[in-house]
């Protein structure tokens, strides 16, 4: 229904997509917009990609095409003398402005520029951190590699290493030792930093997220979403589940303390936040005061309009009054998974080894009645291969019948080079794709781990120990068919594991960097599901 005009209202777009600063952040400045225009407001948009709906010429009343700087958003604001300035929707581009806006006497509709700074400010968030009682990872703040030093011989490695004010995880390692602080540290100081860096000790446990929209009174939350992959790498490159599977006690922890925090940042609108469950005992990792690039996701799954309930909470509305209570929002019979997409063929010497720096290009969704089921669809959506061997072992899987069913097992090999740290769990993941046929190959240290085990193994040279015969031309050979690598230190492009990786993108070959995603894919292989038996879903009727 059309109101009468109220006012304008100007938001401010996502600028340039880039890694980490995904469409997403374009689909909740057009809904945003659109929710206005819907409440009777004018709008004006700032943005500067035409490659987004936002700069549409019909999807605001008005477009200016500018740079989401602070000169060129305070001449618009000045032609426009809106009555406030959305900056909750464009990622992290538009919330930095918010400080700026601000100080000039701007008025920022929802969360106060104040609140933003509180849950990036290190000191003061974990003042309120204590104050609510919420259980955070140790950390510190500093400005000089001494300092960084120090901080990590406090706190004890590993460390997470990041900048303050980042979106997409960018400039953000896991450090797990002198050499590795210090190399971080040039880097970052090279570059001038203004704001700290910030040095947590690194937890490896579950991760998992929550989207809260709240009024300043109350709070709703559509859903929980648990990464298929532990602490360590970015939520945009992780494999999210929705709903998590959680115990009650854990879950009730979740909604209590983002209840509570939401409303201690002064939240009006979207608060994402990131948890990790440690030890069976929950920690915060961050709040984010604006939108997130899983709010997409999480309405079209939950079907909860996320976009448009924080809008008209922002503009002062109640949650209670919007028709989807408070609280924990329903869980559904079914599950939906997102599965990252990535284009790592298209950049060239681009290290594939996932961790805290976002480096995904996209995402897909499976949706089904089990969980299995619904990983599977996100992984083939996604562009894995579901190769599957014919078996060693009679398994009952109808999909072998007419998958891959003549081609030999040598044909389908798994090469593993897991760094030290992770050889506790190879065994049990070797498992799996022995078990489904695969023939296994490891470079030496991996190789022995397997073989005490029980499980037949091909030991190959790294290329330092044999030129001639090593992985790398095992990988030429069209034997291998999956490539499991995971490494300590993944930032040199000489470093043999990198090369190696490079090259399994070269060759069309399924690289996996994380143990956990391994997991999932031979969990996969494993199950009964293929594209000749998936279920077809309609996602406007579940």
């Amino acid at each position: 229904m059309q109101l009468t005009n109220k006012g304008t209202i100007v938001v401010l777009g996502s600028g340039p997509i880039r890694i980490g600063q995904g469409i997403e952040f374009d689909y909740a400045s057009v809904q945003c917009v659109r929710s206005l225009k819907k409440l009777g407001y004018q709008v004006a948009i700032i943005n500067n990609n035409p490659e987004t709906v936002s700069t549409d010429f019909d999807t605001a009343d008005r477009l200016y095409f500018e740079p989401l700087t602070p000169p060129d958003v305070m001449n618009v604001i000045k032609v426009e003398k809106p009555l406030g300035v959305v900056v909750a929707f464009g990622g992290g581009t538009a919330i930095k402005l918010a400080k700026y806006l601000d100080s000039q006497g701007v008025r920022i509709l929802g969360t106060s520029a104040d609140a933003i700074d509180l849950a990036e400010d290190r000191e003061r968030f974990e003042e309120l951190c204590d104050r609510l009682n919420i259980k955070r990872p140790r950390g510190l703040t500093v400005f000089t590699e001494v300092e960084a030093l120090e901080a990590a011989a406090k706190i004890t490695y590993p460390v997470l290493m990041r900048p303050s004010y980042v979106l997409g995880g960018q400039n953000m390692i896991v450090a797990r030792n002198n050499a590795d602080v210090k190399e971080y540290m040039k880097i970052i100081l090279r570059q001038g930093i203004e704001n700290p860096v910030l040095i947590d000790k690194y937890m490896e446990g579950t991760e998992l997220e929550v989207d809260c929209i709240c009024d300043g009174k109350d709070v709703l939350i559509p859903g929980i979403m648990e990464h298929v992959e532990r602490t360590g790498i970015h939520s945009g490159d992780s494999i999210a589940v929705y709903p998590g599977e959680f115990t009650p006690e854990i879950e009730e922890k979740i909604v209590r303390q983002s209840t509570d925090l939401a409303l201690a940042l002064g939240t009006q609108g979207l608060v994402n936040i990131q948890y990790l469950i440690y030890e069976n005992d929950l920690y915060i990792i961050e709040a984010n005061p604006r939108s997130s690039r899983t709010v997409p996701y999480l309405s079209k799954v939950s079907g909860v309009p996320m976009i448009e309930l924080a809008t008209r909470a922002m503009l002062g509305e109640k949650v209670r009054d919007l028709g989807y209570g408070t609280g924990l929002y329903r869980k559904p019979n079914y599950f939906a998974v997102k599965v990252p997409v990535f284009s790592f063929e298209k950049l060239m010497d681009v290290d594939t080894h996932l961790g805290p720096e976002m480096k995904s290009t996209g995402e897909v969704l499976g949706i089904a009645s089990t969980r299995q089921e619904a990983l599977f669809k996100g992984m083939v959506a996604a562009g894995w291969k579901m190769s599957r061997p014919k078996t060693k072992k009679p398994l009952d899987l109808a999909s072998f019948a007419t998958q891959n069913s003549c081609e030999q097992a040598e044909n389908y090999g798994v090469l593993f080079s897991v760094r030290e740290s992770d050889l506790p769990e190879l065994a049990p993941l070797a498992r799996k794709f022995y078990d489904l046929g695969f023939t296994l190959y490891a470079t030496s240290g991996n190789a022995t781990t397997i073989e005490r085990s029980g499980m037949e193994v091909t030991p190959v040279a790294k290329v330092h120990e044999n030129y001639n015969d090593n992985v790398m031309t095992l990988l030429e050979s069209g034997k291998v068919v999956y490539v499991i690598s995971t490494s300590a230190k993944g930032r040199d492009p000489v470093a043999e594991s990198v090369k190696l990786r490079r090259l399994a993108v070269e060759r069309d070959i399924d690289c996996l960097t994380a143990i956990d995603t391994a997991n999932a894919l031979a969990d996969c292989l494993a199950s009964p599901y293929s594209l000749d038996n998936v279920s077809l879903v309609d996602i406007n009727h579940m």
